[in-house]
């Protein structure tokens, strides 16, 4: 078994720590196992994989994502009453684990609470965009992650997506404490991280590989996880790597890890807008939510990597996205003369944008007008032909997935042949 390093108070813990022992030595220094994951996007999806891993490792897992709170893969109602009775049961022994996603605005309030978690993951900043980083929203962002790095536990291990620079500091690249992913291990922070014997995750040909304690040694094979499409969703393999880092911080063996990577089927009720893919004939449909061009111009990335023919996109007014933003995302969402759907009510300013943004491509897109999401989602599906992919950027992300996915199964059962047909 590849080693775990996790020091507490001064003391390292033995080269081959166990989950179990882990879990102890929480105990013994009353601190509650509880894992957190904050970032700018993807917190959801990382939740719920490394949910997947300890479930099937046999383990009792509670989760606090922005759909609310599970305690063993059941919804509750309510958050803060049932996230506190899955404390009270992680320090009674009736619970193993528990995942608490975290936004920016929630790290931003938490101050001292912040040393509660002895695991801390950190999905993403702005994904190397210079734009992003001098945004307002970034701004605030930049300040919730040094306040998440000044008031964790010393002994926290953190868990850093190396290939969003942001998010890495350079003096953290020789602490024992962090744990870093990437797509690539000659990128010079991995590079660096390992040269000083740090732990960390990365992806050789189409494998994930873990390095820890001078070894490394392959876990999955990315054709494994079907969810990545054969590795071809780079967020969805930043998401496989972020898991396996995580689980493997609590000391989780390698081969469980994997069964739980293996395991692991993005629900879209789950985790609504959250790049959910539906299969429609052959055809794609993809939920997500509207966001900033630096995060965009990814998914729709891998949204056409997902089929050949034409991009069909839904989108809303997208009021939480900067007006100075817009023009970018039409241009963006107007490439290789796709059709754009758009709908809700619109100010002139924000359309305008929109449209000339389009407009600015070589290439048009056909720009449509729909009432409301639902009949541009209808609208859009009824368009689709062989290997053209939908791409809905929803406002309402839940109510999206249920239309979607109602449409999926009405189409497949009619697909279906009778009962008793030859």
């Amino acid at each position: 078994m590849i080693a775990q390093s996790f020091q507490n108070r001064g003391h390292r813990a033995s080269r081959a720590e166990t989950f179990d022992s882990w879990r102890t030595r929480m105990d013994r220094v009353r601190i509650a196992p509880v894992i957190a994951v904050a970032g700018s996007r993807g917190k959801t999806s990382v939740v719920r994989a490394v949910e997947s891993i300890f479930r099937e490792a046999g383990y009792r897992v509670a989760s606090w994502t922005d759909q609310g709170v599970d305690i063993e893969g059941k919804s509750q109602r309510g958050e803060l009453g049932p996230w506190a009775r899955a404390l009270t049961s992680l320090s009674a022994g009736g619970l193993d684990v528990a995942i608490q996603e975290l936004d920016w605005a929630t790290v931003a309030t938490l101050g001292a609470s912040l040393k509660r978690f002895p695991v801390i993951a950190i999905t993403n900043l702005c994904a190397n965009n210079e734009s992003c980083l001098i945004s307002p929203e970034m701004f605030r962002a930049r300040r919730s992650l040094d306040r998440l790095r000044a008031n964790s536990l010393q002994s926290a291990r953190l868990i850093l997506n190396a290939d969003d620079y942001a998010v890495v500091k350079e003096n953290e690249l020789e602490s024992a404490e962090r744990f870093l992913v990437g797509m690539n291990p000659d990128s010079p922070l991995l590079r660096h991280h390992v040269d000083n014997e740090g732990a960390a995750c990365w992806i050789d040909g189409s494998a994930i590989v873990l390095y820890q304690n001078q070894q490394s040694k392959p876990v999955i094979d990315l054709r494994w996880l079907k969810w990545t499409r054969n590795g071809s969703i780079p967020f969805a393999v930043q998401t496989a790597l972020l898991a396996t880092a995580i689980a493997r911080g609590c000391g989780l063996p390698l081969e469980l890890i994997a069964s739980g990577l293996v395991a692991h089927e993005p629900k879209p009720e789950l985790m609504p807008g959250a790049f959910n893919m539906f299969r429609l004939g052959s055809s794609q449909i993809v939920v997500d939510r509207p966001m900033p061009p630096w995060f965009l111009k990814r998914t729709l990335r891998a949204a056409a990597s997902l089929a050949t023919g034409r991009q069909i996109h839904v989108t809303g007014p997208m009021y939480e996205i900067d007006t100075h933003e817009l023009f970018a995302i039409g241009r963006l969402l107007g490439r290789g003369g796709s059709v754009t759907i758009i709908h809700g009510d619109w100010t002139d300013d924000r359309l305008g944008l929109i449209r000339r943004g389009a407009a600015a491509n070589t290439v048009p897109p056909i720009v449509l007008q729909a009432v409301s999401e639902r009949s541009a989602i209808e609208q859009g599906i009824g368009m689709l032909r062989s290997g053209d992919v939908l791409l809905v950027l929803a406002e309402d992300a839940v109510a999206a997935v249920r239309v979607v996915a109602r449409r999926v199964r009405r189409q497949t059962s009619l697909n279906q042949p009778a009962a008793g047909a030859a």
